[in-house]
């Protein structure tokens, strides 16, 4: 099983996500904050990552560029936004690939699969 790490401060996105990649078959650890996040166990190697370009404390931006700073990643980072266009984002970090929100769980589902091979 493929392994997603997001981070998405609102609670109901979060779990429908949760619960939707889950029935897809991806093993999926939620956080709500940047501060949980920093605390994820580090014998999980995700295959994606998942951030909500605002977080209460902090941003999705920094994680994607800490992440994609690190040489030691292989996983893919994708952003989500209701209020950053793709434009903005790719001027701050470089995912690879970007989601606005409200979004459509199918194309959701295919941005997802077409980052993780």
């Amino acid at each position: 099983m493929r392994n997603i790490f997001m981070v998405e401060d609102n609670q109901d996105i979060r779990e429908i996500l949760d619960i939707f990649l889950t029935a897809e078959g991806y093993n999926v650890y939620p956080f709500g904050t940047v501060k949980e996040f920093k605390k994820r166990n580090p014998e999980i190697i995700p295959d994606l990552y998942l951030f909500d370009a605002m977080l209460p404390d902090g941003s999705g931006i920094d994680l994607c560029n800490e992440i994609k700073n690190n040489i030691n990643n292989k996983a893919a980072v994708i952003i989500m936004s209701a209020n950053m266009k793709i434009d903005q984002t790719r001027k701050l970090c470089i995912p690879d690939d970007y989601i606005s929100k409200p979004f459509d769980l199918s194309d959701f589902l295919k941005k997802i699969q077409g980052v993780i091979l």
